[in-house]
C-alpha cells in the first residue's frame, strides 16, 4: 500500500480519531485502504470499542478487557448472524432440565438464561443455563419445617438478574434475593388466592394481584421491603405488567376482563382502554407503550 500525499495531511492522532468516530464499520473499512496512515486510524482500538457498544455487543465489558476490538466486533456480528439464521430456519439444539420427579410444573420464567420454576409440590428451582449447571439449587420457603408435600402449589414464579419470586394457591408470595441465599428476604400475605404476578426488569419492584386489589412492593432505602402502592379495580384482574425506566414511582398496566388500567403510584388507578365486551388474552408493555390481545369471535 502505498501513502497518498494528499490524504496524508497531518492532524493531530486525537481528532483523527474523533472524525472516524462518526463512520460506520464499513466506511472505517473503506478508510483503511487509503493509506498507511489511514489503517492504523481506522483500525484504533477506541473506535472498534465505540462501535461495539452501539450495536450492543459486550455491553458490560470496558476497553481494556480486549487487545483486538475488531476482530471482536466481527466475532459478535458472526455469531448474530448464526443466530438469526438458525431462528429463521428453526435449527437449534433441544436441552431438557432436570425437573422434580412425582410434581407438575405450574410456571416458568426466565431473565437472561437463568430459568426458574415452580411446581405442585410447592418447590420452587432456578437454573443457570449460561453455564449449563443442571444441579440446580433450590429456593427455599421461609419455614424448614415445612414437610415436603405439605406445601401449596405454586401459582407463579418471575426472575430478574437479583430476585426470584413466587405467589403460592394461599395467597402467600416469596422474594429472594439470589445475591444473598436461597431463604427469602420478605414474606408477603393476601386474604385471597393470587390472580396474578409481575416483577420489573429494571428495579427491585413487585406487582400482584389478589380479588379486586393490585400491590406494589419494593424496598426502601434500608433494604426494608414496603407496601408503596395500593389499587382498587372493578373487575378480578388477568394480567399484571410493570413498566419499565419509570424512575421515582412505580407504573404498571393490568387488565381485568375487558378493561385495562394504568397503575401509578400516588395515583389512583385509572382506565387506559376499554375493549367493549372482548376479554384481553394477553398483555405487554415497553417503556412508552402498551401492547393487548383481543379474544375474537
Amino acid at each position: 500500500m502505498d501513502d497518498v500525499p494528499f490524504f496524508d495531511i497531518q492532524l493531530p492522532y486525537e481528532l483523527a480519531i474523533n472524525i472516524f468516530q462518526y463512520l460506520d464499520r464499513k466506511e472505517l473499512g473503506r478508510c483503511a485502504q487509503v493509506s498507511k496512515t489511514w489503517k492504523v486510524i481506522a483500525e484504533d482500538e477506541v473506535l472498534w470499542y465505540r462501535l461495539c457498544q452501539q450495536e450492543g455487543h459486550l455491553p458490560e465489558s470496558s476497553i481494556s478487557d480486549y487487545s483486538c476490538w475488531k476482530l471482536i466486533f466481527q466475532e459478535c456480528r458472526a455469531k448474530e448472524h448464526m443466530l438469526r439464521t438458525n431462528w429463521k430456519n428453526r435449527k437449534g439444539a433441544v436441552s431438557e432440565l432436570e425437573h422434580i420427579p412425582d410434581a407438575v410444573l405450574c410456571d416458568v420464567h426466565s431473565h437472561d438464561g437463568v430459568v426458574i420454576a415452580g411446581y405442585t409440590s410447592g418447590d420452587v428451582r432456578v437454573w443457570d443455563t449460561r453455564t449449563w449447571d443442571y444441579t440446580a439449587p433450590f429456593l427455599e420457603s421461609e419455614y424448614e419445617e415445612d414437610e415436603p408435600g405439605m406445601q401449596p402449589y405454586v401459582s407463579f414464579v418471575r426472575i430478574n438478574s437479583s430476585l426470584a419470586v413466587a405467589a403460592y394457591e394461599d395467597g402467600f408470595l416469596n422474594i429472594w434475593d439470589l445475591r444473598t441465599g436461597k431463604y427469602p428476604v420478605h414474606r408477603f400475605e393476601h386474604d385471597a388466592r393470587i390472580q396474578a404476578l409481575a416483577l420489573s426488569q429494571d428495579d427491585a419492584t413487585v406487582a400482584t394481584a389478589s380479588a379486586f386489589d393490585v400491590v406494589m412492593l419494593r424496598p426502601s432505602e434500608e433494604g426494608y421491603w414496603q407496601i408503596t402502592a395500593e389499587f382498587e379495580v372493578q373487575k378480578l384482574v388477568d394480567y399484571l405488567e410493570i413498566v419499565p425506566d419509570t424512575e421515582r414511582y412505580p407504573v404498571a398496566v393490568a387488565t381485568a376482563g375487558d378493561l385495562v388500567y394504568l397503575l401509578k403510584a400516588e395515583d389512583s388507578a385509572r382506565t387506559l382502554h376499554y375493549v367493549y365486551g372482548q376479554p384481553v388474552t394477553c398483555l405487554d408493555v415497553s417503556a412508552s407503550q402498551a401492547a393487548f390481545g383481543v379474544k375474537s369471535l
